[in-house]
């Protein structure tokens, strides 16, 4: 540390203080001690005054900070949730489609940013329409299992070169039948590109043995968001591929402290339980703890690189002058899972609309919109036809709708 009370804190932050004061050997270096906390107390009396200040020359410029407020009530959902069901259960499934709608018109309505509310307009029959043709295809597909290994790779070769005309008319009509302020968002079909980047990438990402998979996650969101429109306006993403990688080595390295953590317990526990328990209840106990280390590992892996990389790119997303921002944290977002999946399988399924509530609160309220200007600018876009909602339930079905 250098000669007792030679150390100038006057270029340290309030943050590397706090962590010095949390360092610093007091009795080997009492000036220095000294020094530190005057220069702490400090910076704190002044941190209220250099905020106010960030916050005048923020509205001398025009910003504005505006952040999604959720107001779902669960008891409410819960209403709503347990009628969907119902209903789906006792028609076949043909309700579901209005289930959907029930459901995401209250979930949109219960958001709000900058006071105005979302709208959701999807038409049930258009729905139920595209379910009946991804049941088929899903049909088509189990029976391809049933007829040879030929027809079953005949069929996945066909999901895959589907995949990304599914994207693209997932993301036309998810867009076109969400409003804000009584303007429509909108999303410009690209086939082409569509097929170069979710595809091609996705291809260089498997023949590199993933080395290239955080490229092709980087080209997936980009491709999506720079293709999404708000009235007129069009969405620009740029986000860091580095971070891409950084987290899928994190991921990597959390992956392997679990595993080992399951091994360790999994061979300690073996030894305290041989034995003692008998062999039946003790396959019991070992299927269920490596249940609940599966469940941690998913939760913990996927709250991490959901936050890490929609961080990013939120952080890197602007429409218009406008900017937004996105503070998920790994920690807690890995915990919302954890803890709504334990609670799920507790209560039979009946906390979902709880969880579903919980986790899209928690999501929202991390999203922050700087608004350089006033957001009442925007002007609506050329009118545009709602696609059929084919492409978005296969894509439901296949799970590759990206959609934020």
């Amino acid at each position: 540390m250098g000669i007792d009370g030679e150390i100038d804190y006057g270029s340290y932050t309030l943050e590397q203080l706090e962590d010095a004061l949390g360092r610093i050997d007091r009795r080997q270096y009492p000036r220095n001690y000294q020094n530190l906390v005057q220069e702490a107390e400090r910076r704190r009396a002044a941190a209220p005054a250099a905020a106010a200040a960030a916050a005048a020359a923020e509205a001398a410029a025009g910003i504005v900070r505006h952040r999604p407020q959720f107001n779902a009530k669960p008891d409410e959902y819960f209403r709503i949730w347990i009628v969907n069901l119902a209903l789906t259960l006792a028609t076949l499934g043909v309700y579901s489609a209005w289930a959907k709608v029930r459901k995401l018109r209250y979930f949109y309505s219960s958001t709000t940013l900058a006071g105005s509310a979302f709208g959701y307009h999807g038409d049930p029959v258009r729905i139920l329409r595209g379910r009946l043709i991804a049941a088929a295809f899903a049909a088509a597909y189990f029976a391809a299992t049933r007829i040879s290994p030929v027809a079953t790779l005949a069929m996945l070769a066909v999901l895959v070169l589907a995949t990304p005309w599914l994207v693209v008319k997932s993301r036309l009509f998810t867009m076109r039948v969400t409003s804000w302020r009584g303007l429509r968002f909108d999303f410009a079909p690209d086939y082409a590109g569509a097929y170069r980047t979710l595809l091609g990438w996705l291809i260089l990402g498997s023949i590199t043995l993933g080395l290239l998979m955080p490229r092709f996650l980087r080209e997936r969101y980009r491709f999506i968001v720079t293709r999404g429109r708000y009235g007129a306006t069009a969405f620009d993403c740029d986000p860091r591929v580095g971070v891409f990688y950084r987290t899928m080595f994190g991921a990597m390295g959390i992956g392997v402290v679990i595993g080992v953590v399951f091994v360790a317990g999994m061979g300690f526990g073996g030894a305290l339980i041989n034995g003692v328990l008998p062999p039946a209840i003790a396959r019991y106990v070992f299927m269920g703890f490596s249940i609940f280390m599966y469940g941690l590992m998913l939760s913990v892996i996927h709250g991490y690189t959901q936050a890490r990389n929609l961080n990013e790119v939120i952080g890197h997303t602007s429409l218009g002058p406008h900017q937004l921002r996105s503070d998920l944290g790994a920690g807690d977002l890995a915990g919302i899972y954890l803890s709504n999946l334990v609670l799920i399988v507790i209560t039979l399924g009946f906390y979902t609309p709880w969880a579903q509530i919980r986790l899209a609160r928690y999501r929202l309220e991390a999203i922050e919109l700087q608004a350089h200007g006033s957001l009442d600018d925007f002007v609506a876009g050329a009118a545009t036809r709602i696609p059929a909602a084919a492409g978005e339930e296969l894509s439901t079905f296949l799970d590759v709708d990206f959609g934020f």
